[in-house]
């Protein structure tokens, strides 16, 4: 797979876009505000950049994966947030999946895995307009099912939603556990991609 930099979308590239767009009078004069013409800007990138080919047989991408760092409620992140949460009905829920990563703390005092902060951030991030179709757990060790029945009572998503990701000896082995949890079977069918299930793996977790 072959990426190209605007592959690479930052806030610096974003409104250099909008200030050039601005000075050649594209906005005919209006004042140039954050919602809607960061946000729009945002959104016509992701789409551009969706249909870039990245192999050598030069086919558009059928599914586009766009990483949204930082943590929910970051300033600097806002204008990204607000975006996607226009994006998803811009292109209909069906083409559209919010997986958010959050990090499960096991103090070593006690050895509990602790769900507030999931909880915290899956409420400011549905607050915001998003709700994550998947909640990737990452965690040191393990987390039992009835921690993932905890987060799915209280992030409103089924356990099947609630995804594991714990420590492992090479990060090659994450899409197998992934996919061992269901992952895998979860997009084809939330995005209707109709493709081919590979056979499970064995012997990685």
């Amino acid at each position: 797979m072959t990426v190209v930099k605007d592959n690479n979308i930052t806030t610096g590239k974003i409104y250099q876009q909008v200030i050039e767009r601005e000075r050649r009078g594209d906005y005919l004069g209006k004042t140039v505000q954050v919602i809607p013409h960061i946000t729009d800007a945002i959104q016509e990138w992701v789409q551009r950049v969706a249909h870039i080919p990245v192999t050598p047989d030069h086919m558009p991408p059928k599914v586009c994966i766009v990483e949204l760092g930082g943590t929910i409620g970051d300033i600097e992140g806002m204008p990204f947030v607000e975006a996607f949460r226009q994006f998803q009905f811009r292109v209909k829920r069906e083409n559209f999946c919010c997986a958010h990563v959050s990090l499960i703390p096991m103090p070593k005092s006690t050895g509990e895995p602790k769900t507030k902060p999931t909880q915290s951030s899956v409420r400011e991030l549905r607050g915001l307009g998003l709700s994550p179709d998947l909640i990737l757990c990452r965690s040191e060790k393990p987390i039992h099912h009835n921690i993932k029945e905890k987060i799915s009572n209280f992030c409103h998503v089924t356990p099947e939603q609630v995804i594991c990701i714990h420590d492992l000896t090479s990060v090659y082995h994450v899409p197998l556990l992934m996919e061992a949890q269901g992952v895998v079977q979860y997009l084809n069918e939330r995005l209707q991609l109709n493709i081919a299930m590979p056979r499970p793996g064995s012997g990685i977790i």
